[in-house]
C-alpha cells in the first residue's frame, strides 16, 4: 500500500488505528451485502482518519429498485 506511511504518522501526523480502519472497511462490506444484490455501486471519498477516528465524509450508493436474481 503506498500510502501506508500517511497511515504510520508521516509529517508528524498522530498514527492511524489499522484496526478501526479495518473496522469501517467491514462495516461498509456489511451494508453492501445487507441491499441483498441491489447494489451497482458504492464510494467513498474521502475516508478521514485521525488517529482512532474514522469517518466517511462522502458516500454514494448507487442500487437497482429491484434486486437481481
Amino acid at each position: 500500500l503506498r500510502g501506508l506511511p500517511l497511515l504510520q504518522g508521516a509529517r508528524g501526523a498522530q498514527p492511524a488505528n489499522l484496526d478501526a480502519i479495518a473496522e469501517a472497511i467491514a462495516g461498509l462490506a456489511a451494508a453492501a451485502l445487507s441491499l441483498n444484490g441491489a447494489l451497482r455501486a458504492l464510494e467513498v471519498n474521502p475516508l478521514w482518519v485521525n488517529g482512532d477516528q474514522v469517518e466517511a465524509l462522502d458516500v454514494l450508493i448507487v442500487t437497482e429498485t429491484e434486486p437481481s436474481k
